[in-house]
């Protein structure tokens, strides 16, 4: 680490132990559990916060409070954020009514705007976490970080702790050419170690621009990339690695949770699950029975830290495999594939469920943005906006029809723009059939 760097990352450590050292305990907790998970003493401490997670919730809040006599985690109910939203208050710990919370909003990319409350412990044990993920993915405090994503409803920091954190704040709606042009410059500025962070679409977008211009290879100090928010395809794996000499992971979050998983330095496609702070299931697309490892299921999680607002099985919307491979992980259960939310998922003419095809567009050159969208059975809408005159509409038509059925019927409109939902992303895939 370079000086400057190291006096943010003592700084940033400094602030933590004049304000009890909450993070660093936190952090140090983390990082036993998960990089001891096949331990008694970890195994211990995992149940030991789930079993407090249960008597809180059980004794403290309405709607759990029927459930007093559980016997194990599978009692209780289910539910989504449809379900909370309806009867909010019952949710809430009665313990912490009225006691200073930290508010995080979803941005309603579900059609279901979400508001969630996190104590300080929780706050605390986010931030942990992020430290510990951000380290295995080779981010250390104090570097230069790039972090691209919608800024406009995130309260500013002091001035003190932006200068710490030295982060360079990136506004992913004002992503245009120029945008773009000026990251780059600001990326080449300077001897610092640089971080990026930011929307998988985002990334796509700057290699998008740097392939309209014919871009030679970036000869830059990066240290870490992680893409969120939306599952990475290969143009983007490959466009990264060509133009930054850098081989960009994936992380899974939430922004009512946290970070639920992240691929890290040599730990190959797999995301590593943080089970120091979440107890996650995998259950059936059509009942809440647990699938076998190596099935695809809904991800269903329980925050084993969120006391303000305790979310017991909470189907977070999303699809992925978890599977078990001893080598990886401390022997640790992983995701071998996250597929992104279930509303979004596109089904072939015989139900089967889709989850690479969109990312098949990637490898036509021209398209600046794509978007397939299931109308019905067997019905797709494919949404291009061009960076140039586009001559392989029958190639295109061809490759869907090999992926979604030949008796698909495949549409294709020219526009101007894929529209940002209110996040700043955009989708890939809409979903009319199966909501």
């Amino acid at each position: 680490m370079k000086l400057l760097e190291k006096l943010r990352y003592y700084s940033f450590w400094g602030v933590d132990f004049l304000k009890g050292g909450k993070v660093r305990s936190h952090y140090r907790d983390v990082r036993f559990i998960l990089d001891n998970y096949s331990t008694d003493k970890s195994q211990g401490k995992r149940d030991l916060y789930l079993q407090k997670l249960l008597k809180h919730a059980v004794n403290t809040t309405p709607f759990y409070n029927e459930y007093k006599n559980y016997n194990s985690l599978s009692d209780f109910p289910v539910v989504d954020k449809v379900f909370i939203r309806q009867q909010f208050d019952n949710f809430v710990s009665k313990e912490y009514k009225g006691k200073p919370s930290f508010e995080v909003y979803t941005s309603g990319s579900t059609g279901t705007p979400f508001t969630v409350y996190l104590d300080k412990n929780k706050k605390y044990r986010n931030t942990a976490d992020t430290i510990y993920f951000g380290k295995k993915a080779g981010y250390e405090l104090g570097q230069k970080l790039f972090y691209i994503r919608d800024w406009n409803n995130v309260p500013s920091k002091s001035k003190l702790f932006s200068l710490i954190q030295n982060i360079r704040k990136v506004n992913v709606k004002h992503l245009d050419d120029v945008a773009i042009s000026k990251l780059v410059e600001d990326i080449k500025t300077g001897n610092s170690s640089n971080a990026m962070l930011g929307y998988t679409s985002a990334f796509k977008e700057i290699c998008k621009y740097l392939d309209s211009i014919n871009s030679k290879p970036i000869k830059v100090n990066i240290t870490s990339m992680i893409a969120n928010a939306e599952a990475l395809g290969d143009y983007t794996k490959k466009s990264i690695k060509k133009y930054f000499d850098f081989d960009i992971l994936s992380r899974y979050s939430n922004m009512e949770n946290g970070i639920l998983s992240q691929q890290i330095i040599n730990g190959g496609n797999f995301f590593h699950i943080n089970w120091a702070s979440f107890y996650i299931e995998i259950l059936n697309m059509e009942n809440d029975s647990p699938v076998n490892y190596g099935e695809q299921g809904r991800v269903v999680v329980t925050d084993l830290f969120n006391f303000h607002l305790p979310m017991i099985r909470y189907d977070t919307g999303d699809i992925a495999v978890m599977d078990v491979d001893k080598a990886c992980f401390n022997g640790a259960p992983s995701f071998f594939k996250v597929d992104g939310r279930k509303m979004d998922t596109i089904y072939d003419t015989r139900g089967r469920i889709m989850t690479t095809v969109v990312y098949e567009l990637e490898h036509f050159p021209e398209f600046k943005q794509f978007q397939l969208i299931q109308e019905n059975e067997n019905t797709y809408i494919v949404n291009l906006n061009l960076d140039k005159a586009f001559k392989h509409e029958t190639k295109m038509v061809r490759m869907l029809k090999n992926y979604l059925g030949e008796d698909s019927i495949i549409k294709i409109n020219y526009v101007d723009e894929i529209p940002q939902l209110s996040s700043g992303k955009r989708k890939l895939t809409i979903n009319k059939f199966r909501v």
